[in-house]
């Protein structure tokens, strides 16, 4: 991947939120961009239209620089890259590299499942947030992924070279038992921060299980808070 000089005519993201977000970048307002593409399978993904396709037309850079154009008038001063599974793209570093270049901080999400793709990124990544599944035993009952050593490496990666970073971890409550919540914990022992964030029901959702599932209570947030803090640096809830 030569990041610096894109060798196609297309970028990395395919979609855009056309209004600012000021959740999806801590402490920034931020243009949130999608990908297309998934390897894992997560039953309760909030993004079910993003798993496939990913191969798909994606927006130009004459299309993004317009973008960015429009996205400084309304006082936007990050980019978060989203998906899908961001890392799948071949045009992911040269696309981070545009934003960096037009003046955005930029945020990656990832799974975690691309370290090679993660580390090679990293140089134009202000902050990584890293979705944490469950045990490592159990990524391949609960998101079908089963190169977990991949994981391992990935989590070591972010905690030893990213600028900033934040692991995070939606509860579902029927799946996430007190011992799941410390295998977490202790798969990023030493982080900087751990974020507990509510699994939230949805019709579209991948599982048909999944769609009726009550959302997770703020007491069980709390309790997970109060499990995994003793393992990093800062637990929280959002």
């Amino acid at each position: 991947m030569n990041s610096s000089c894109p060798d196609t005519d297309y970028s990395a993201v395919y979609a855009r939120r056309t209004q600012p977000t000021l959740v999806d970048y801590p402490g920034k307002m931020a243009a949130l961009f999608f990908t297309r593409g998934c390897n894992f399978r997560c039953g309760y993904c909030h993004n079910p239209d993003l798993l496939e396709n990913c191969g798909g037309i994606t927006y130009t850079w004459e299309q993004l620089e317009a973008f960015c154009h429009d996205f400084r008038r309304n006082w936007v001063e990050a980019v978060t890259i989203t998906g899908g599974e961001p890392t799948l793209q071949p045009q992911l570093g040269a696309t981070m590299r545009f934003f960096r270049d037009h003046g955005f901080a930029v945020k990656l999400d990832s799974n975690g499942s691309r370290p090679e793709v993660l580390e090679e990124v990293l140089p134009w990544t202000d902050y990584v947030a890293m979705d944490i599944k469950c045990s490592l035993e159990k990524y391949p009952e609960f998101v079908g992924f089963r190169q977990t050593d991949n994981i391992t490496r990935s989590i070591e990666i972010i905690k030893t070279k990213a600028r900033d970073y934040e692991f995070r971890l939606t509860l579902v409550e029927d799946f996430h038992c007190e011992q799941e919540i410390l295998a977490c914990a202790k798969l990023v022992a030493g982080a900087k921060l751990l974020i507990f964030q509510p699994f939230l029901p949805h019709e579209n959702l991948p599982e048909e299980r999944y769609r009726t599932l009550p959302r997770t209570r703020p007491s069980a947030l709390a309790d997970a808070v109060r499990l995994a803090a003793p393992f990093v640096q800062q637990c929280i809830a959002r």
